[in-house]
């Protein structure tokens, strides 16, 4: 038997090392261990691909040291132990632990956690005594042996009687197909063997196990007594029986029957703000199912035992090894991914893969097929597109320059790549164009075109979807803008070349740069060259400066006629702001869950308000709710923000229509709405005009979104109101521009613009400080033509094509041929030219794994290559065997 066994052994670790040092390695090993050296591997994955490589090589190192023969003195590189422990005792757990966690399991659950770590102590703990106290004469057992022994018995016992449930029909179809058995197990021999010894594997560790547990059992028991030797036995059990209990429960039961029912009362909702977390974690759990469990429900013993037995039974079957399985089984159905994105969503305020994104990331990247974990990556900051080169020109004009932003981009993937900013500037600038290239020279680059917001998104996505050159600049709200330009050549072929153009007044000695918000697929490091007007400077951590220091130019009047007998005027603003006097406030408190993060923001505005303002004003307090019934408080009265109750999720459309239902026949001079970021990407696109009867100043605590949808923009355009991230510094806007008179339409970034009528001067012509005052001559219309429709539209996009500049309602996107800009000119034509979608590409659904990855059903050439390098392996162990033999 131990001939026997020894072929068996020998054959099944020469066959696996030649498929993971022909198969494994090479196919796997490189993209694993370059995203393992990036950072991109979670180490309790990498230790297993470790694993897969290190188990088998040393357990056949060791196996091959001569056996320790007892007659003779140890030799020092001998071994005292049997092949059948090496192999069922070492290799075998330590093999399915890393085949368990490699290829079956992505991201870890409590209970798979216990079930490693178990299985991983347990081996140690054996390993341990096999190499000090195995031997029947040692007392060398002691109390950590036996506590590994017998976790791995009660491991092993488990694999034994999930074992049991395939041994019949298995047996069965054998008999049925022996004949190809035969046949397979005649060509394919040390695959055969390979296979035999891992159905093996529960036998022989059962086997391995008992043997050592009870002999460590016996060996504490004559040294401390049978009754303190089973007591601890029994602790172990129990008290691993107990941990499992603990971590079995999955926490997405729980959480979907919280929120199964809205909460109607206060109480309700405050009960569950309290359960946050366990909410947040099995929403977390159902949203990533397919990677944090191994097996969704099925009936695979039932179809198995259908064919011999009554259904009836194998249904008993099916039952019997659901429950033993259940641990491994996620509880719920496929679509639990879409229900938990959905309640997440509605509970928390913000999207689940956006609040959740380490975790995600960390299940994503948890899979040894790497092109897959980085496809499912979210582009946030993902370092697929270099930025290789960047210069920033600029050209001062007094108090205001000319700023170009020149940029290079290459590729560091074998795919296409869309690049994509979200950035600000303030809230005078102009942008003025963007071009598309292919070299260095922007007199041979493709040139942009004005176009309707509606007509240019429509138009982009449509030739990304072809995977054609476009590029599209928007702003998307008072001061923020995306950038967006694909397709990025595939790396070694070519280079994207991009220019942005822009217009901008001095503020404070200095010229304000973009400002980013959001980058997605691009990076940048040392590599990357960047210039400064002509001269190289250092490397950055920053997409770019805040700003660039403005020697000359002392703010000064600017005048600027246009059509339609209008003067506009730039006066340098250097007087006290004021704050308003004898008006009244509409204050609108956002109150959706996101803001109880910014509680303490909330009452030091309240109380501010209170110090500064509301002696020589009045406001009223208007409270929205997601979940409930919104208030209005007339003066603040009664009003605790530490009591404020922040729940659910609300778009900045659904405060204001709140606000009007409320409002009755109450007038305000000006509406301030309280909110934080808020989140674009929930927002439903909703073409419903919002028409407010004051201006709409909306206050963002903790930072500015990095996009506002059509309506909301739009309800800030036409109501003449603005956009601040304190209160302060709006009511400062607020009365000061009410002092000016009149003809004031703005007072931003050190400057008041006057629009009056102009009876002397003819239209100036593009160019100079002309596309500046263009922009706040298209704030003015926007304010002046209601309600909007889409002629008057055309009148408003009609000046930002005349002075070529982006606004709220016109874009720039650049296109490389005739049929796409033939394709522009009938999306031109549409009625909804001006619809603009909801859209965030950044919003990728995980893979389900419960969809089997197609497959080959022949092997392939490598596969092929691996199995005749097995044979030719096996026939050389032959041949040294059958050598040695002779001799």
């Amino acid at each position: 038997m131990k001939k026997a066994f020894a072929i068996f052994f020998w054959i099944f670790n020469v066959t696996l090392l030649l498929i993971v040092y022909v198969g494994y390695l090479p196919s796997l090993g490189p993209a694993i261990i370059n995203d393992a050296i990036a950072g991109q591997v979670p180490l309790n994955f990498l230790l297993p691909f470790v694993g897969l490589v290190g188990v088998p090589t040393t357990c056949t190192v060791i196996g091959a040291l001569p056996k320790q023969q007892q007659s003779t003195s140890p030799k020092r590189f001998t071994r005292s132990i049997s092949l059948f422990q090496i192999f069922y005792g070492i290799e075998a757990p330590f093999l399915l632990l890393c085949l368990f966690r490699f290829f079956g399991l992505r991201d870890l659950n409590p209970v798979t956690t216990l079930v490693l770590l178990t299985g991983l102590v347990g081996t140690i703990a054996f390993t341990h005594w096999l190499f000090t106290a195995s031997h029947p004469e040692s007392n060398n057992s002691n109390w950590a042996h036996l506590v590994g022994h017998t976790l791995l018995l009660g491991i092993a016992i488990y694999l034994l009687t999930l074992a049991a449930f395939y041994v019949l029909p298995i047996t069965l179809f054998s008999i049925v197909g022996s004949a190809y058995l035969v046949v397979f197990a005649v060509i394919l021999f040390p695959l055969t063997i390979l296979i035999l010894g891992f159905f093996s594997m529960p036998w022989g560790m059962g086997r391995t196990y008992y043997r050592a547990w009870r002999q460590s059992f016996n060996q504490l028991s004559s040294r401390y007594g049978r009754s303190k030797t089973a007591a601890l036995t029994a602790i172990v059990v129990v008290t691993w029986i107990g941990l499992f209990a603990l971590v079995q429960p999955q926490p997405q039961i729980e959480a979907f029957k919280l929120l199964a029912t809205p909460p109607q009362t206060e109480k309700a909702r405050q009960e569950l703000l309290q359960k946050s977390n366990l909410i947040r974690n099995g929403l977390l759990t159902a949203y990533l199912a397919s990677y944090r469990y191994p097996r969704f429900q099925d009936d695979t013993i039932f179809e198995m035992y259908r064919w011999f037995l009554p259904e009836s039974s194998a249904r008993s079957l099916q039952e019997i090894y659901n429950f033993l399985v259940s641990p491994f089984t996620y509880k719920g159905a496929d679509y639990d991914r879409e229900k938990a994105a959905g309640l997440y969503a509605q509970f928390f305020d913000t999207p689940i893969i956006r609040a959740e994104r380490p975790a995600i990331e960390k299940a994503l990247q948890s899979t040894f097929m790497r092109n897959e974990a980085k496809a499912g990556l979210l582009d946030i900051n993902k370092q697929r597109v270099l930025l290789a080169q960047q210069q920033i020109t600029v050209k001062p004009q007094g108090d205001w320059a000319d700023i170009e932003i020149y940029e290079v981009y290459q590729n560091q993937t074998y795919s296409q790549e869309e690049i994509l900013y979200y950035f600000s500037l303030p809230e005078t600038a102009v942008v003025t164009g963007v071009w598309l290239g292919e070299n260095g020279d922007r007199s041979q680059s493709f040139p942009f075109t004005v176009s309707p917001r509606g007509a240019a998104q429509e138009v982009y996505n449509r030739e990304v979807a072809r995977r054609v050159d476009p590029a599209l600049l928007e702003q998307v709200g008072p001061r923020n803008y995306r950038l967006r330009a694909f397709p990025i050549p595939q790396k070694d072929r070519g280079e994207m070349h991009l220019w942005l153009t822009y217009k901008v007044l001095k503020q404070n000695d200095n010229w304000p740069l973009p400002q980013l918000e959001e980058r997605r697929n691009l990076y940048w490091n040392s590599a990357t060259q960047r210039m400064i007007n002509g001269k190289k400077v250092a490397a950055k951590d920053r997409w770019l400066p805040d700003s660039l220091p403005a020697k000359d130019g002392q703010p000064t009047l600017h005048q600027v006629a246009l059509p339609e007998n209008y003067l506009i005027q730039a006066k340098p603003f250097d007087a006290e702001y004021k704050l308003p006097q004898n008006q009244r406030f509409a204050v609108i408190l956002d109150g959706s869950y996101s803001m109880n993060d910014h509680r303490s923001e909330v009452a030091s505005t309240f109380r501010w308000l209170q110090e500064q303002v509301l002696k020589q004003n009045t406001a009223d307090l208007y409270l929205t709710a997601a979940q409930g019934t919104p208030k209005r408080l007339d003066g603040l009265q009664g009003f605790k923000p530490d009591r404020a109750m922040f729940f659910g999720t609300l778009e900045h459309r659904q405060m204001l229509q709140q606000f009007q239902q409320l409002q009755g026949n109450k007038s305000y001079d000006a509406i301030i709405l309280l909110t934080d970021a808020g989140s674009y990407e929930l927002t439903e696109n909703n073409k419903m005009v919002l028409k407010l009867s004051a201006p709409l100043w909306m206050v963002h605590l903790g930072g500015f979104p990095a996009a506002y949808d059509d309506a909301t923009l739009q309800a800030l355009q036409d109501s003449g109101g603005g956009v601040s991230s304190d209160m302060k510094t709006a009511m400062q806007r607020i009365g000061t521009q009410s002092s000016l008179g009149e003809s004031a339409v703005n007072l931003a970034d050190g400057y008041a613009w006057f629009i009056n009528q102009n009876n002397n001067q003819a239209p100036q012509a593009v160019g100079g400080f002309t596309p500046i005052a263009a922009r706040q001559w298209v704030t003015h219309l926007s304010r002046q033509m209601q309600p909007k429709n889409v002629k008057q539209l055309d009148a408003i996009h009609a000046v930002a094509k005349q002075y070529e500049i982006v606004t709220p309602y016109s874009s720039m996107i650049v296109l490389v041929n005739d049929r796409q800009r033939e394709d522009l000119k009938r999306a031109e034509q549409r009625s909804d030219r001006f619809n603009r979608e909801i859209e965030d590409q950044q919003l990728p659904k995980p893979s389900n794994l419960s969809v089997p990855t197609p497959v080959s059903a022949v092997p392939e050439p490598g596969e092929w290559l691996l199995i005749l390098v097995s044979a030719i392996g096996l026939a050389l162990v032959y041949y040294l065997r059958r050598s040695a033999q002779l001799n």
